[in-house]
C-alpha cells in the first residue's frame, strides 16, 4: 500500500496497535481510527507503521489530530490509593466476621444462623465489589478507563488489585498486601 495521505492528514499506509498485549494489524489509518471513535483503542493505544522507530501512543503519533479534546490521563502517583489499600487489607477484617459467626454457631449450634451467615460471606463480597467499583470510578475520572477492571472488580478482588496496578504502571505493592492479609486472616480463622 502507498504512503499516500488521506483527508486529514493521516497516512494510508498500513498500521499495527496492540491489544491485551498482541500486535494486532495491519489496518489502514482509516480504520484505527475507527477504532478510535468507537473506543476500543485511546490516545495510550501502542502503535507502529513503517517508518516509526519503536511503537509509539497513538496520541504521539501524526493521528494524535483525531484524539478528542481530552487531557492525557493523571499521572498515575497523583492517582489516589486509600481504596485500594484499603481493599487490601480487608481480609484480616473479614477474618474476625468468621470469627464472630463462628462463635454464634458455637453458643446455639442447632439455631439459625443464616444472619451470621450472610454477614460473614455476603458482607465481605459486598464491600469488596464497592471498593472496586467506588475505585474503578475514580480510575475513569483520572482517564484510566477500562472494561476490565469492572469485571474484575466485581468477581475477583486480588486481580483487580493487581490489573490496576499495571493500568497505572505501578509497583503492584496493594495486590501482594492483598495476598499477605488473605493468609493472615485465614491464620486468624484457624482453630488454635
Amino acid at each position: 500500500m502507498s504512503d499516500t495521505i488521506e483527508a486529514g492528514g493521516a497516512s494510508a499506509s498500513n498500521w499495527y496497535f496492540t491489544e491485551n498485549g498482541q500486535r494486532k494489524g495491519p489496518i489502514t489509518a482509516t480504520d484505527l481510527l475507527e477504532l478510535l471513535e468507537a473506543e476500543k483503542i485511546s490516545g495510550d493505544t501502542p502503535v507502529w507503521r513503517k517508518g516509526l522507530a519503536d511503537w509509539q501512543p497513538l496520541r504521539n503519533t501524526e493521528l494524535a489530530g483525531h484524539l478528542r479534546d481530552t487531557p492525557p490521563p493523571v499521572a498515575s502517583n497523583f492517582v489516589n490509593n486509600s481504596l485500594v489499600w484499603t481493599l487490601a487489607i480487608a481480609p484480616i477484617g473479614y477474618a474476625f466476621l468468621a470469627g464472630w459467626r463462628d462463635m454464634q454457631i458455637m453458643e446455639d449450634p442447632l439455631g439459625d444462623h443464616s444472619f451470621a451467615q450472610f454477614v460473614a460471606l455476603g458482607l465481605p463480597l459486598l464491600l469488596n465489589a464497592t471498593l472496586c467499583l467506588v475505585d474503578e470510578q475514580q480510575l475513569k475520572r483520572a482517564g484510566y478507563a477500562d472494561r476490565w477492571l469492572t469485571l474484575f472488580g466485581i468477581l475477583l478482588a486480588p486481580v483487580y488489585l493487581f490489573l490496576r496496578a499495571k493500568r497505572l504502571r505501578q509497583t503492584p505493592a496493594y495486590g501482594y498486601a492483598w495476598v499477605a492479609s488473605f493468609i493472615i486472616s485465614i491464620l486468624l480463622s484457624t482453630p488454635h
